[in-house]
């Protein structure tokens, strides 16, 4: 589970008994995806879920001032990404 604000990512990594391995903070997105590579080789995971949570987006639709509002065309705050091995551990912005 990553999650983005202005000013830092949280990264929050679970086993598929979700168990927590790992509770990492970063900078930027750079970092992160440094780090993300990393996971094959140090938690043995073969296949991981990535649930990416921008919470700069979630507030902009928030705000929107017609609740009603069509979204169809809007690029969504969460995307969820399955990685397999260590070159699709990525996250674009």
């Amino acid at each position: 589970m990553i999650t983005k604000t202005r000013e830092r990512i949280d990264l929050k990594l679970y086993d598929e008994n979700l168990k927590n391995l790992t509770n990492e903070i970063f900078d930027d997105i750079y970092t992160l995806n440094f780090f993300l590579q990393t996971i094959p080789k140090t938690f043995g995971q073969d296949k991981t879920l990535l649930i990416f949570n921008n919470l700069e987006r979630t507030k902009s639709v928030l705000d929107l001032p017609d609740k009603g509002a069509n979204l169809e065309g809007y690029d969504h705050d969460v995307k969820l990404l399955l990685a397999k091995d260590e070159n699709s551990y990525f996250i674009q912005e």
